[in-house]
């Protein structure tokens, strides 16, 4: 892939990445509404109005709790004006 090709797939997944919404993760892996919604302790409907958000709209420590009920994980990392780095979730 040459350099010009790279940027637009990486342009692509972010744009993709800033569309994405939690039920679409859910789908994609085939997880069951009322599984999420008893893991997190609500209501399917609660799940409804969640997952109907981008996952960039959602709090860290909900969609950390909504992604380890379909199976995944959330990880940030922070680097440092020194360039340090910390894992944050």
């Amino acid at each position: 892939m040459n350099q010009l090709g790279f940027f637009n797939a990486l342009n692509f997944s972010v744009k993709r990445m800033k569309e994405l919404t939690l039920g679409d993760i859910r789908k994609q892996h085939r997880v069951k509404q009322e599984v999420v919604a008893m893991a997190l302790s609500v209501t399917a409907s609660g799940v409804s109005k969640l997952e109907s958000k981008r996952i960039q709209d959602v709090s860290l420590q909900r969609a950390a709790a909504y992604l380890a009920a379909v199976g995944g994980s959330l990880t940030i990392e922070v680097t440092l004006p020194d360039g340090g780095t910390l894992d944050v979730a």
